[in-house]
């Protein structure tokens, strides 16, 4: 049964995570009027794309789940992609998701008419659609990012990107290239290292890792999960595990009283460093393997087979720079060729391009792009002035470095929820961010960002081109939890009051 007969219809772009989370929210809160856009032919946005070898997250599995659904029976306590993909797709069932769901269906432009209130979206075949309320759950880590390196056209081997693994290219018994050495190149390479003739790893900088444990779950630990209460009290433990991990990443006195009060004295920070002196004890490959930023500044790679693969006698890590790519491989600038079969990218996602490649139009035609022009920003991560019924998943600032997304994206959803029931407590058809509202966040988090580690000097894909992160919550997790619990109405105008933010 619908909340009530003239609630506003909701648009969801993206049925990954967020997109999934956020239709069964509205469900719950029995919100029926809504629909899911998605561009590819089926649901899971990173957990349906990415299917490289060894591919898992980062995030233990009953804490990397929705709190109100979890689940009793994971296997193990990191879980791989197929079973977190499956755990979508039973939600997707369960909430009957694909009904709801409109399939090859990519967004290329939303724009706001003044006149009616409402969104209209053009999908990439021509069609167009009004919306009421528009929520983006495109994720930050969904457009694969290949460097410019002069040559790579001209490879006559197998070439691609670890987002879009060709599962027929010659790893069995060959030579294989690796570029880059961040999380995901992480997990994949042990995997490759095992079945490859050689491999050889083009490491920019090295990465902090931090020891896995990953396990699977036994008979007794599996019984015990069956039981919810059982369930919430080891999510809450784990909670207060990851969030610990904060304190090193933000010197604040906040911080330092949780390192005081929690005797934790660098507790990620020793953790790495007897990671490292435990599996690296070559003193040569020791100097190559060993960063020299803080811990934090880019994101802290989970393993604990990344350093044995690099000890293998059939890899090495190669620190010269790419010169270019040639016909059989790979030149550096010390003038070497190295013979390859095949070149793998492990370079990330082009993270910083918040909403690309989506063109967003708000009142009086302000363009997002323009907007965005020194860096993407937005009220809490979710919504920005001059936007109105415009919301965002995972929108900028609202990344972890150290705690589970799925925490985040719940706090956003909850406040997407709180603004639905606003706009209805107003009998409005359009709540519009104030741009004071924006400036006083923007002041917020600059100042917590100064003393974050992710503003140090280190290159990240946390920060955009100028230097600005775009991506970190710069505080602790229950900080953004209570900020998110309920929009305030004197954040917003409503209906037809919405006006331009001064420049």
């Amino acid at each position: 049964m619908s909340k009530q007969a003239n609630e506003p219809h909701v648009t969801i772009i993206g049925s990954g995570v967020g997109g999934i989370g956020m239709a069964m929210q509205l469900i719950r809160h029995g919100r029926n009027h809504f629909t899911i856009l998605e561009k590819a032919d089926d649901i899971g946005g990173t957990w349906r794309d990415n299917d490289y070898p060894g591919c898992a997250c980062d995030v233990p599995s009953h804490f990397y789940s929705f709190s109100f659904e979890t689940r009793g029976d994971w296997s193990r306590v990191f879980p791989e992609r197929k079973e977190i993909h499956a755990y979508l797709n039973g939600l997707t069932d369960k909430y009957r998701l694909r009904k709801k769901t409109r399939f090859n269906s990519e967004v290329v432009s939303a724009k706001f008419d003044e006149k009616s209130q409402k969104w209209n979206l053009t999908l990439t075949n021509g069609d167009t659609l009004t919306t009421d309320v528009v929520v983006t759950a495109l994720g930050q880590l969904n457009r694969p990012k290949v460097p410019e390196i002069k040559g790579q056209n001209d490879f006559e081997g197998a070439i691609f990107h670890s987002a879009e693994w060709q599962h027929d290219a010659p790893i069995d018994g060959k030579k294989v290239a690796v570029i880059g050495n961040g999380p995901s190149a992480a997990q994949f390479i042990p995997e490759v290292a095992k079945v490859a003739k050689e491999m050889t790893v083009f490491q920019r900088s090295p990465c902090h890792v931090v020891p896995r444990n990953d396990k699977e779950y036994g008979a007794i630990a599996k019984f015990l999960f069956a039981f919810a209460g059982v369930r919430r009290l080891y999510r809450g433990l784990l909670y207060y595990a990851l969030e610990r991990n904060f304190t090193i990443f933000n010197e604040t006195k906040k911080s330092r009283f949780m390192i005081k009060l929690l005797n934790l004295p660098g507790d990620m920070t020793k953790a790495v460093a007897d990671h490292f002196d435990e599996q690296v004890t070559d003193p040569a490959l020791r100097e190559v393997l060993k960063p020299d930023y803080a811990i934090g500044c880019k994101r802290v790679v989970i393993s604990d087979d990344y350093y044995p693969a690099l000890q293998r006698e059939n890899v090495t890590v190669e620190t010269s720079g790419i010169e270019k790519i040639t016909k059989t491989g790979i030149q550096t600038v010390d003038g070497e060729t190295h013979v390859f079969d095949s070149i793998v990218y492990g370079t990330g996602f082009a993270s910083t391009d918040f909403l690309a490649p989506l063109d967003v139009s708000g009142t009086q035609g302000v363009d997002l792009n323009s907007a965005w022009k020194d860096g993407a920003e937005a009220y809490l991560g979710i919504t920005m002035p001059n936007f109105p019924n415009f919301f965002m998943l995972y929108g900028p600032n609202t990344n972890l470095g150290h705690n589970s997304i799925i925490f985040m994206i719940e706090c956003q959803v909850n406040y997407v929820l709180s603004c639905l029931d606003k706009l209805d407590a107003q009998k409005a058809t359009s709540m519009n961010l104030k741009a004071s509202s924006m400036a006083e966040f923007a002041d917020f988090l600059k100042a917590r960002m100064e003393t974050s580690v992710f503003v140090t000097e280190c290159d990240s894909w946390y920060k955009n081109e100028s230097g600005k992160v775009t991506n970190n919550w710069p505080e602790f997790t229950y900080v953004y939890q209570e900020a998110t619990q309920a929009a305030k109405e004197e954040d917003y105008d409503f209906n037809g009051t919405n006006q331009i933010a001064a420049e």
